[in-house]
């Protein structure tokens, strides 16, 4: 079984505003990211901070089952997420794809790259090489998921990769890393981007 972990409990400081909620291309940013990666994987956990009733809803408006998790400790950096997630998720799941919200032009066919790179060489974990870098989704093997639960502070998945070493695979994807919607030009140029290629 996989499992999907979105994080969403980021605090949108450089944005002015919940960056999670604002509409890209008719969705918004947090319900597209939330629709790829569950449309792959088995079971859907999304980490959100304490409180958060807009983004909580809309996760519920997806119309699928998610389990969302109300992290109060959201100030402590992503690891807290990511341990969080991954303690929602342990006991149902052979790995977890693990992917940022706040990266809403993840490609599903990524997400299935991972699982299949996952599925015919059981890699403690599976990241994607895009043609200018290392980047997110992640998948983690249930093997990989005490490093994950060793993470403190504000660091994720990529300092887990570095603890494990050689136990990874990287799948070549013909594409640049995912953009952060981290700024009201990032989301900007993501609307171009839809534009272009629509």
């Amino acid at each position: 079984m996989i499992g999907g972990l979105l994080l969403a409990a980021g605090e949108s400081t450089r944005f002015g505003a919940d960056k999670l909620l604002a509409p890209l291309d008719g969705q918004s940013v947090l319900r597209r990211s939330a629709s790829a990666l569950a449309a792959e994987v088995d079971r859907l956990v999304v980490v959100v901070p304490a409180s958060a009733d807009a983004r909580i809803a809309e996760v519920r408006a997806l119309g699928m089952e998610a389990h969302v998790v109300e992290h109060a400790g959201f100030r402590t950096g992503m690891a807290g997420s990511l341990r969080a997630g991954i303690d929602a998720l342990e006991g149902d799941v052979d790995a977890v794809v693990v992917a940022l919200a706040d990266q809403p032009l993840v490609r599903r066919d990524v997400i299935r790259a991972l699982i299949e790179r996952w599925r015919t060489t059981a890699a403690s974990a599976v990241a994607p090489r895009y043609r200018d870098g290392q980047g997110n989704p992640v998948l983690f093997a249930r093997t990989a998921f005490p490093a994950l639960s060793r993470l403190r502070g504000d660091v994720g998945a990529r300092a887990a990769l570095q603890s494990l070493g050689g136990a990874v695979s990287l799948v070549p994807i013909d594409d640049d890393i995912p953009a952060d919607v981290d700024t009201p030009d990032a989301l900007r140029a993501l609307e171009e981007r839809l534009r272009r290629d629509s």
